[in-house]
C-alpha cells in the first residue's frame, strides 16, 4: 500500500499523522510526505518585498528552509507512530510550489498512490459545504481514496463503522479493507442502510401493512448481504458486529457513528459527478463532510 501524506504546519496534519499509524500500520509499504508551498504565499512575498529579486530570493529560501524543516519533523513524527511493528516502509519527503488541493491531487495522480491521508478543520454549515476546503476538493476529485482525519482515532482496539450495500464500490471496499485494517489494531460495526426513498413513496398509496410486506424482502436481502459481509471479515481475524439500518443513508451512518461512539467512518464511492452530485447528492460526500469523525471513502477506479 502506498500513501500520500500532505501536511502542513497544523495540529490537523500532525493528528493525519499519528492515525496513519495507528490505522494503516501493518499494510503501509511507502510513504510519500508531501508538503505543498501555496503560490500565493509566494507571490505575496513578491508584492510585499516590492519584486526587488534580493528580497525575493531571500523569502524563497527562508520559505524553502521551513518547508523541509516541516517535512523532517513530520519524518519523524511518521517513525514513532508507526512503531516497531513490521518492517519500516519507504518513506520519500516531497517539498513543492503550487495550489495547494490541486497539486495534491496532481501528486496522487502522478505517482499512482492507494490513498491520500489530510486533516481536515471540519465544515458543518451550508456556506462551507458550498464553497468548500482543501480536504473536500481532495476528497471529491482524487484518484484514488482519501483519509481525511479530524480527530484522534482512539486507542487500540478503537471502533470503526464500514457503510456497507450491494454495490461494486462498497464490494472493493470490503475487500480493501480486509486488507488494510490490521485485526488486532481494529474492532468492526458493519452497516446497511434500507433507503426510505422506497418506504416514503409506498407509504402514498399503499397501507402500512402493505408497506411492511413489501419491505421485508428487502430487509431480509440486506441482512443476508450483512451476514456476507461478516464471513469475510471473520476469515481475516476481525471482531465484527453487524446492524441493519433504515431511513435515509447519510442521516444513519452519520448516527450510527455517534451513538457507537466510533472513530473512523469507512465506505465507498460511486463517483457521482457534475449535476447528478448537486441534485442528488453523494453519501461519501455528505458523510465525510459533516461527520465529526475521521473518514475513510474507499474509491476504485474502472
Amino acid at each position: 500500500m502506498k500513501i500520500l501524506c500532505a501536511v502542513d504546519d497544523s495540529d490537523y496534519s500532525r493528528l493525519a499523522i499519528q492515525s496513519v499509524g495507528s490505522v494503516f500500520r501493518s499494510a503501509v509499504k511507502e510513504i510519500v510526505l508531501l508538503h505543498v508551498v501555496d503560490s500565493h504565499l509566494v507571490y505575496g512575498g513578491r508584492k510585499a518585498a516590492g519584486a526587488e529579486a534580493k528580497s525575493l530570493l531571500g523569502l524563497s529560501k527562508k520559505i524553502q528552509q521551513a518547508g523541509k524543516k516541516l517535512l523532517h519533523e513530520f519524518a519523524e513524527r511518521l517513525t514513532v507512530a508507526l512503531g516497531p511493528a513490521g518492517s519500516m516502509p519507504v518513506m520519500k519527503p516531497v517539498l513543492v510550489k503550487g495550489h495547494v488541493s490541486d497539486t495534491i491531487i496532481e501528486w496522487s495522480e502522478k505517482i499512482g498512490t492507494d490513498c491520500v491521508a489530510l486533516g481536515s478543520r471540519g465544515i458543518h454549515d451550508i456556506p462551507g459545504y458550498v464553497l468548500g476546503s482543501v480536504s473536500r476538493k481532495v476528497m471529491i476529485h482524487a484518484p484514488c481514496s482519501v483519509f481525511m482525519v479530524k480527530g484522534p482515532i482512539g486507542t487500540q482496539p478503537f471502533p470503526v463503522l464500514i457503510a456497507l450495500d450491494g454495490s461494486k464500490s462498497s464490494k472493493f471496499t470490503a475487500r480493501t479493507l480486509q486488507a488494510w485494517l490490521d485485526p488486532e489494531a481494529v474492532s468492526l460495526r458493519l452497516v446497511s442502510v434500507v433507503p426510505d426513498r422506497f418506504t416514503d413513496l409506498a407509504s402514498e398509496v399503499l397501507g402500512k401493512r402493505q408497506v411492511r410486506n413489501l419491505l421485508r424482502p428487502i430487509q431480509r436481502g440486506t441482512r443476508e448481504l450483512l451476514k456476507d459481509y461478516r464471513e469475510k471479515f471473520l476469515k481475516t481475524g476481525h471482531e465484527v458486529k453487524t446492524e441493519l439500518l433504515e431511513g435515509a443513508p447519510p442521516d444513519q451512518i452519520l448516527q450510527a457513528a455517534e451513538r457507537h461512539h466510533v472513530g473512523l467512518i469507512c465506505l465507498g464511492s460511486k463517483g457521482l459527478s457534475g449535476i447528478e452530485r448537486f441534485t442528488l447528492g453523494s453519501v461519501s460526500e455528505w458523510v465525510s463532510t459533516y461527520a465529526s469523525q475521521s473518514v475513510l471513502v474507499l474509491r476504485h477506479e474502472g
